[in-house]
């Protein structure tokens, strides 16, 4: 026995006497820290084997979790050897970017007296701070060094290091740390939780430090979109106001799902993503309201049902409400899984409720016994609640839908800290316990209620039950003094809620304590009575001891740094009380870790953690709405107050967004609470609980002080989230479970890994359930943003009050913000920063009632035809408490007149009685009365004119003003003239140009006209160099197909030729003339627009895909994942690579390089192996990359050289790309080139041939030579200049009636058209790139002389292509003209005596486009031109025709087209269109085709008509219309694209409802069917709708005079004093009057 005990003696001796130890050695999750060890000599401690031990072991140090290597107490209690401790280094586990690391050091032994003690942190071998300082012996002092703010994350060590001063070493330790990239949090806020197209993203980015202090530096901002990509960047913001605020503009089409808002501070990166999708109008939108979680003893569910029209204006018709039970084994995401319609959806049970006078809402109630007869079993499950509500005025019928979610009530018991806990013999113990019910409220307080803890040791029951009232807290707080028995090792509290003497079912918890671990029964307790400590005010701490000692040390710490160290000199007493000061720097989360060494050199420690209160310096905000100055309710002055000079930001949101998205934008304490508490997430916490306001929605969070997790010295240490350095062993002794794959607990034993957090306390101690975080319910249901829909848009879209300012020196903030005109409630939050107070937010949101006592809201269609009769639809709202009489103005104007209706009605459709001047009708609302009025008027003019419209009561008035554009009747011609005025060689040249309309419009003899008189428009405009017109519409609107080539912007093509567009001209504006005038305000404004084209084609991005993951990096022209072109892909890079500036980066337009990468990467996966590239869908641009066989020893194949040449001009483009696909770009472009080298001599296309000559010339082939050689067997001629075609095309004529060449019209687009611009395009850049510039002067003036409109060619590749080519040529050629300075004299043959203002062109503008008009539409157009220098002249005609063979069209029409419009309903207010759409069999003759390339149809419709934008997307979607691929509404008709069209026609439906009343509609419309890269082959055909013109304005219930309409005004003038009186002022006065009662 004695040898057994020597045995343990030296092999205790020998480990505590050669080992440095340290705290958190006893995390298994990572390795332990390295010590070096040490042997005893007579002068102390010496190393041995410091470098090989130190190569061999390093050790990491950064658990986060506490107890996961418990003790095993028996074996602990083994006898010690007195060992004292030279030293003791307290230092953190983690550290961050910019951190003061702080240090305790101490010295104890007497013989190192002083030491020169030295702390090094290092990354993979490179220093980062360090600090060394001299230490006396029984002196502790701070070692203190600063981590550097540009540090990221890697392998950090510190490295600690004693020596005398001798320079002999006595003590060396290395400790891994945990690095977190975390020093500040970011707050995100957003004006609004989803966005939808045509919106603006506006958010904020606030950085903080963990004590709510402000953060002044710099900060990243990036926006991602869906595919992850960066769209948008912001670097190096500067916060000077403490948050810095930006905005992002969304366009008409982007891509839709979830974006996401990085900041970056220091590296670390705060993200907060949104939803956006595109929400289209409906003619009204239908709301269920309902309680969203119901427990199951509810008596049933009652709710709202609410329908509205786009204006505010409640529907009357009638509703069904349909109940239904929802599939619980799949998500509800109505627009992932449409919902199924609920009039024909059998698959469940179903219950319906009718609702026959529905006047925009209604009330419902469903009984609990209706409920469960549709689901029996309800706990956990939901039910769908859809409201039908239906029109009968208009024909319409609409629904929403809702979820309600059921589960069973309870209440549950839960003790705060979790089910584990450490106990000291004879020292106080104390714990929390709450009553929550299953949704997480409090549970309500009762007279007999109360909570009983049963206390029992492993020995038996401790003390009696304990009673505890329960109050309004819903928390109790149970404390004892825990058993000094030895012999006792385990504590179990239980818990149970009682009412009146009855255990309630469920209601009860347990936790477990075990004893603190220290050999020699030495216990130490610190405790507070402070329960709440604030900042500024004293905290007071005592100190328990079980024995005598001299002193005790304690230290501060918060989030792993060291806030204050001190001694406490006890006195001959084993408790005392002292006083510590709460610094800022302890908030949110502290500890206090106090510690003495006794004798034998044990380390007896104990700690609490405590939450720290910053009210006392936050920065308080508060608001004060004041709507007494303006008593409309328009505006409202709004008064806050926070600290003087704090910057202080608004946001209002929608109170049904708010209910939605909780909190919506405003920022909740819990939310900055689980914020802030992240820095200290590797230490055990204070006790805190989460109250929630109802089910997953938190509102307040309660803390309190809690005792140490630690069980001996080293966990103890490792709790308050620091480590310590030491020569003595604190460590607990750990078993061997992990040998075994088993999990251990706290006492030592052993449990498998599948008990861990299963919910049942396996372990004596109930370790096994630490830190799961489980919660006692267990549902699955639906978000809350999920469970309206289709989404409201009219709600979802509500935001207000985006304001910021700094406030005055008194900490006063006062300001004015008008009101939006919308019926809601607001949700308004404020937040401030402030240098010297920090961050605060307003405690409470403020709701505000923004409706306003009174408006109106006005509809009119925003295109009409002169002579049609509109009825404007006025809403009137009253929501005062008292009636109203309101006074509707239609104000008079020059441009249009009222229509009048004769008595009973009488009114004619083609000649009504008009009236100017004003028109007066005073309508009488009563409280909360909306009133709806039509108000005939029709526009006596062409052009733009503005309808004006007001509404005036006795406390506001409410005006309202719209522009609306009016076209002639008819079908309109253009006829463009593009010329070049050079005077580069010639100080003058004289151009005439024929104006092609006739002065007569009357053809003798005929029973038809030439044109609609008046229609005429003749426009010339004027820009300099070759390259223009640049902007041709200013700054303030951004260039894509509509503006340039007359297109719909729906196809991905569109949205490239869009950018590229912009990109070329700003190309332009970096060289000499065209930059000297473009400024950075205008640089920006382009910039922006161009990122909102970005975002028109990236919507048609492929990104992940799992079941085709190839596809990632491709682009799709109408969307669909699965139709990735390799034409369209290869061009968007092109593109984007022309779009990379590092000053463009820097400003507004970023294209993210791995969004590049993963193209190349696209293009490299599709190559094929003899090296070209196929498309891997149909071939949308026929002619330039369609289908060629070409004969190969007598077998025909397809060789694709035109899309190799396009995919390598790309990928050339592109050498700079990064990961990946960069290693194996070279390579590929290297066998496409050979590719082309090998079959080039067999091209017999222009375009080929052309393309393949750029792309060979591009890579440097051996042979660009030879290709550049045969493509002028290519090269046409005619009196426009030199280009590249298969044949002759006809050009824009050319006669010489005098000394003058005179122009005349371009003609009609043919086809090949587009595919010679962009032959002779790519020739022009393989000139610029042989740098034979001059060369290329006779290609570009053909192509300038073939434009078909202002801003384009024929389609969007050519324009492109055509427009890259120029912009290239212009800028190599610029240094030849050293100074712009040209004017132009204009003149007319018919127009004499009309004196135009003279054109100048210099440098300053350059690029602006200037316009004149001709005022007389016919004859010849004369232009004198002096000076020097370039300029495009284009001359743009434009008439209006009816009949069908003065419709302009190319001689051949390539498509048959039939529709067949079928009117019905009442007063035709429905029209159903059969059209039928079909590639006529010729073709295949004429055009060498037997189908098309990618079809474009456009119908237009009569104004006031609309077809619902659903059953578009609905028609796409359902895949019932062949090769269907785009459906869309524009302004006056409707767009179909068509993936191809072949000799079987292609029919399909559509139906068109009138939504605004128009009488006398134009009888003419068209209907134009073309290639959409090749739009030279069209077919442009008239229907007409001959009924609808005889309709007058009350047959279509367009005027409140109309009798039989249900807005017909049948009041006299008898009724009210007011009313006389204001009837006879107004007719003083000459006004129409009218009241409507």
């Amino acid at each position: 026995m004695n040898i057994i005990l020597w045995f343990h003696f030296q092999l205790f001796f020998t480990f505590t006497t050669i080992s440095a130890y340290q705290s958190s050695d006893f995390f298994p999750f990572y390795p332990e820290n390295d010590t070096t060890k040490f042997v005893e000599n007579d002068d102390g401690l010496s190393i041995f084997n410091q470098h090989e031990e130190l190569a061999n072991n390093i050790y990491v140090n950064h658990s986060i979790h506490r107890r996961q290597i418990p003790l095993n107490i028996i074996t602990s209690q083994m006898a010690r050897v007195p060992l004292v401790p030279a030293y003791i280094v307290l230092g953190p586990r983690v550290i961050r970017p910019a951190q003061l690391v702080a240090l305790s050091v101490t010295i104890l032994r007497d013989e190192w007296n002083p030491m020169m003690v030295k702390a090094l942190i290092s990354n993979d071998d490179m220093d980062v701070a360090a600090a060394e300082d001299l230490f006396f012996v029984g002196v502790p002092r701070t070692l203190e060094m600063r981590i550097p703010n540009n540090v990221r994350s890697g392998t950090y060590r510190l490295t600690l290091e004693g020596k005398l001063l001798t320079g002999e070493l006595k003590f060396y330790n290395v400790s891994q740390l945990v690095f977190e990239q975390k020093a500040v949090t970011i707050l995100i806020q957003l004006d609004r939780p989803v966005y939808r197209h045509e919106t603006v993203v506006q958010f904020r980015c606030i950085p903080i430090y963990p004590d709510l202090s402000g953060y002044y530096h710099t900060v990243d901002v990036y926006i991602h979109g869906p595919s992850g990509h960066i769209l948008r960047k912001w670097e190096n913001q500067q916060t000077t106001a403490g948050m810095i605020s930006l905005e992002y503009p969304i366009n008409d089409a982007p891509p839709e799902g979830i974006w996401s808002i990085k900041c970056r501070v220091m590296g670390y990166e705060a993200v907060k993503t949104f939803e956006l999708y595109e929400f289209y109008a409906r003619k009204f939108e239908v709301n269920v309201t309902v309680p969203y979680y119901l427990p199951m003893d509810a008596p049933g569910v009652g709710g709202i049902v609410t329908a509205n029209y786009s204006t505010g204006m409640g529907v009357l018709g009638f509703a069904r409400v349909f109940v239904r039970a929802r599939d619980m084994s799949v998500p509800y995401d109505p627009r992932t899984y449409p919902l199924k319609d609920v009039e024909f959806d059998q698959s469940v049970p179903s219950f319906i409720t009718t609702i026959d006078n529905f006047n925009g809402v209604a009330g419902f109630f469903i009984p609990m016994a209706t409920i469960l007869s549709l689901v029996p079993d309800l706990d956990g499950k939901e039910i769908l609640i859809t409201a039908l509500v239906h029109d009968p005025w208009w024909n319409e019928t609409n629904n929403g839908t809702t979820v309600v979610s059921f589960y069973t009530p309870g209440v549950h018991l839960r003790f705060l800290g979790g089910p584990s806990m450490v106990y000291k013999p004879r020292m106080l113990f104390s714990t929390y316990v709450a009553a929550v019910n299953y949704d997480g409220t409090k549970f309500a307080p009762r007279r007999n209620g109360y909570i009983r803890i049963y206390t029992e040791t492993d020995l038996g029951i401790y003390q009696e039950p304990a009673n505890y009232i329960l109050d309004s807290s819903g928390i109790i707080r149970h404390y004892f003094l825990a058993p000094g028995d030895l012999a006792i090792t385990f504590i179990r509290l239980r818990a149970e809620l009682y009412d009146n003497d009855i255990k309630i079912d469920g209601a009860d918890d347990e936790q477990r304590a075990i004893r603190y671990l220290s050999p020699s029964n030495s216990y130490l307790q610190v405790t507070s009575s402070t329960e709440t400590p604030r900042v500024g005010d004293y905290m007071l701490f005592r100190v328990n001891a079980t024995q005598y000692v001299d002193f005790v040390s304690y230290h501060i710490t918060s989030g792993g740094r060291l806030i204050f160290t001190n001694i406490l000199p006890m006195d001959g007493a084993k408790q005392k009380t002292f006083d510590v000061g709460v610094s800022r720097e302890m908030a949110p989360s502290a500890h206090i870790l106090v510690y003495y060494i006794r004798y034998d050199g044990e380390i007896v420690a104990d700690s609490m953690n405590f939450h720290v209160n910053t009210s006392s310096v936050t920065n308080r905000v508060n608001i004060t709405v004041n709507r007494r100055k303006d008593f409309t309710g328009n505006t409202i002055e709004v008064l806050a107050y926070a600290s003087p000079q704090s910057f202080v930001a608004f946001a209002g949101l929608g109170l049904v967004q708010t209910r939605l998205f909780p909190p919506g934008n405003h920022f909740t304490p819990v939310m900055i609470y689980d914020e802030l508490y992240s820095f200290d997430k590797y230490s055990s916490t204070s006790f805190q609980h989460t109250w929630y306001s109802e089910m997953n929605i938190p509102s307040e969070r309660v803390f309190f002080p809690s005792q140490s997790y630690g069980y001996d010295a080293a966990s103890t240490f490792n709790s308050s989230g620091m480590q310590i350095f030491t020569n003595v062993n604190v460590q607990a002794i750990q078993t061997a479970c992990n040998q075994f794959g088993l999990m251990q607990c706290t006492d030592g034993s052993c449990y498998p890994p599948p008990l861990r957090c299963n919910g049942i306390l396996d372990c004596r101690d109930g370790s096994d359930e630490a830190n799961c975080n489980i919660t006692r319910t267990q549902y699955s249901f639906t978000p809350l943003y999920r469970r309206l829909w289709p989404y409201w848009e009219r709600e979802l879209q509500l935001d207000f009050m985006w304001h910021q300012q700094f406030a005055y020196p008194d900490g006063r903030v006062q300001f004015r913000a008008t009101v939006p005109n919308v019926i809601a409630t607001w949700v308004i939050t404020a937040i401030a920063v402030s240098r010297l107070t920090g961050f605060g937010v307003l405690d409470v949101p403020c709701i505000y009632e923004g409706t306003r006592q009174f408006f109106i809201k006005v509809e009119i269609p925003p295109i009409v035809r002169l002579g049609e009769q509109i009825g404007a639809r006025v809403d009137v709202f009253n929501f005062q408490t008292y009636r109203i009489e309101a006074l509707i103005i239609l104000h008079a104007s020059d441009n249009y007149r009222f229509v009048n209706v004769d008595e009973n009605g009488v009114v004619t459709a083609y000649a009504p009685r008009l009236t100017d001047g004003q028109h007066h009708v005073l309508v009488i609302l009563y409280p909360n009365e909306v009133r709806r009025i039509y108000i005939p008027f029709v526009p006596i003019v062409a052009g733009e004119i503005e309808v004006m419209i007001e509404g005036i009561t006795g406390v506001s008035r409410d005006f309202y003003r719209e522009i609306i554009k009016v076209n002639y009747e008819g079908i309109r011609n253009f006829y463009h003239t593009p010329t070049i005025l050079s005077l580069n060689n010639l100080p003058r040249q004289m151009n005439e140009y024929d104006v092609t309309v006739p002065q007569q419009f009357i053809v003798p003899l005929e029973n038809y006209w030439n044109y609609i008189p008046g229609s005429g428009t003749c426009e010339i405009f004027v820009s300099g160099d070759v390259a223009g017109p640049f902007f041709m519409l200013g700054y303030d609107e951004w260039l894509n197909t509509d503006n340039l080539i007359q297109r719909t912007t729906a196809p991905a093509d569109s949205g490239i030729f869009d950018f590229g567009m912009m990109i070329y001209n700003l190309r332009y504006m970096l060289q000499g003339h065209g930059g000297r005038a473009f400024d950075q305000e205008k640089l920006m404004k382009v910039l922006t627009f161009a990122n909102m084209e970005y975002l028109r084609f990236m919507a048609m991005y492929v990104g992940d895909n799992p079941d085709e993951p190839w596809r990632k990096g491709s682009f799709s022209q109408y969307g669909f994942n699965n139709e990735s072109s390799v034409f369209l892909t290869s061009w968007s890079l092109m593109t984007l690579r022309d779009a990379v500036y590092p000053e463009w980066e820097e400003k507004a337009l970023y294209i993210d390089p791995n969004l590049r990468s993963d193209i190349v990467g696209f293009l490299l996966t599709v190559q094929q192996q003899n090296g070209s590239w196929a498309e891997s869908t149909s071939y949308a641009d026929r002619n330039k990359f369609g289908i060629r066989y070409t004969n190969i020893s007598g077998t025909y194949q397809q060789l694709n050289l035109s899309l190799t040449a396009q995919v390598i001009i790309s990928l050339q483009l592109n050498l700079d790309v990064r990961g990946i696909p960069a290693k194996f770009l070279t390579g590929a472009i290297n066998r496409g080139k050979m590719w082309l080298e090998k079959h080039f001599r067999l091209i017999t296309d222009a375009f080929d041939m052309a393309i393949v000559t750029y792309a060979l010339h591009l890579t440097n082939s051996a042979e660009q030579d030879a290709a550049f050689a045969m493509v002028h067997s290519f090269k046409k001629m005619n009196e426009n200049g030199v280009y590249y075609a298969n044949f002759n095309l006809p050009g824009m004529t050319k006669t010489w009636p005098n000394v003058n060449p005179r122009y005349g019209p371009k003609p009609v687009p043919t086809d090949f058209e587009a595919h010679a611009v962009s032959a002779t395009a790519f020739v022009v850049m393989t000139l610029t790139q042989k740098a034979r510039v001059r060369d290329a002067e006779q290609a570009v003036l053909w192509m300038q002389s073939m434009r078909n409109y202002i801003g384009g060619w024929s389609a969007t590749y050519d324009s492109c292509i055509a427009q890259r080519a120029i912009v290239g040529y212009a800028v190599l050629r610029g240094f030849e003209i050293i100074a712009y300075n040209i004017r132009i004299d204009l003149s007319s043959s018919v127009s004499a005596d009309h004196a135009h203002a003279p054109i100048v062109i210099v440098d300053e503008n350059l690029i602006e486009t200037q316009v004149r008009d001709v005022e007389n539409v016919f004859g010849v157009v004369y232009l004198n031109g002096f000076g020097n220098g370039y300029a495009l002249i284009q001359m743009h005609v434009g008439v209006n025709v009816e009949f069908d063979e003065k419709v302009r069209r190319p001689h051949y029409v390539p498509f048959s087209i039939d529709v067949q419009p079928m009117l019905s309903g009442r007063n035709f207010s429905t029209i159903d269109y059969n059209v039928c759409l079909g590639w006529r069999p010729e073709n295949v003759n004429v055009l060498k085709a037997s189908r098309s390339g990618s079809v474009m149809i456009e119908i237009q419709i009569p104004t006031g008509y609309r077809v619902e934008e659903r059953d578009l997307k609905v028609m796409i979607r359902s895949l019932s219309t062949r090769n269907l691929r785009e459906a869309e509404n524009w302004p006056g008709q409707i767009n179909f694209g068509f993936d191809y069209v072949d000799f079987d026609p292609i029919c399909f439906e559509f139906q068109a409802k009138r939504w605004i009343p128009v009488a006398n509609i134009s009888r003419y419309y068209e209907v134009r069917a073309y290639e959409w890269f090749e739009p030279g082959n069209m077919n442009r055909s008239v229907y007409t709708l001959r009924n609808l013109f005889a309709l007058d304005i009350c047959q279509v219930c367009g005027s409140y005079q109309c009798p039989y309409c249900p807005y017909f005004s049948h009041a006299t003038l008898l009724a009210q004093p007011t009313i006389i009186i204001l009837s006879i002022l107004c007719l003083l006065l000459g006004f129409h009057v009218i009241i409507i009662i």
